[in-house]
């Protein structure tokens, strides 16, 4: 399997961003407020990916980025793409879905990052990235549970949905890169004993 060019990805997004038409602002957004305050709360800044693309380019080119950095970058995103899907799927107004929606894409796009980075280190996860899974679920689910509710997603279901898409995500990076196929090479020449 070919090795992704994760940068070109993010530059052709950020490129068809700029052409995109912005949602629809001048209707509002009427979100009830503990929604709002969530949203507001929320520690996943939604495209900051300019400058996250520079900085993970700058630590890909010096070094290796650490795995603790990847793998609790994939944890964000895991429970980021539940949060932004809940809003996505239980907000009644559209520009409201609209940017959720958009979120939600670019956290599936950055997961997928992170499953090729740790795919690529040959990172597997540990018991304590799964604790680090589960206490963040449980953060979320501290501050941003009554929000959820109020979206239509109850917290069990949030966690049973986060954890399946961490173990997902985990069974992607074990199976590694699929090999491509290619031409089969015989041991020896035709002609040849």
């Amino acid at each position: 399997m070919a090795a992704v060019d994760w940068s070109a990805v993010f530059e052709a997004e950020a490129r068809r961003r700029k052409v995109r038409p912005q949602p629809a602002w001048g209707s509002g957004a009427p979100l009830d407020p503990v929604v709002a305050r969530s949203v507001r709360r929320f520690q996943h800044p939604p495209d900051e990916a300019e400058d996250r693309r520079l900085l993970a380019r700058l630590l890909e080119t010096a070094s290796q980025p650490g795995k603790s950095d990847v793998m609790s970058q994939l944890i964000s995103d895991v429970l980021a793409l539940g949060y932004y899907r809940a809003l996505r799927d239980g907000a009644r107004d559209p520009v409201t879905v609209e940017v959720a929606a958009r979120v939600f894409a670019g956290a599936e796009r950055r997961l997928s990052c992170h499953v090729d980075r740790l795919r690529r280190q040959r990172i597997a996860a540990s018991a304590r990235w799964r604790a680090k899974a589960i206490l963040e679920t449980g953060g979320v689910l501290a501050g941003h549970g009554r929000a959820l509710r109020r979206l239509g997603v109850p917290w069990l279901a949030f966690v049973t949905d986060a954890w399946a898409r961490f173990e997902r995500a985990l069974e992607q990076v074990r199976r590694g890169p699929s090999i491509r196929p290619g031409p089969r090479v015989r041991a020896r020449p035709r002609g040849l004993l």
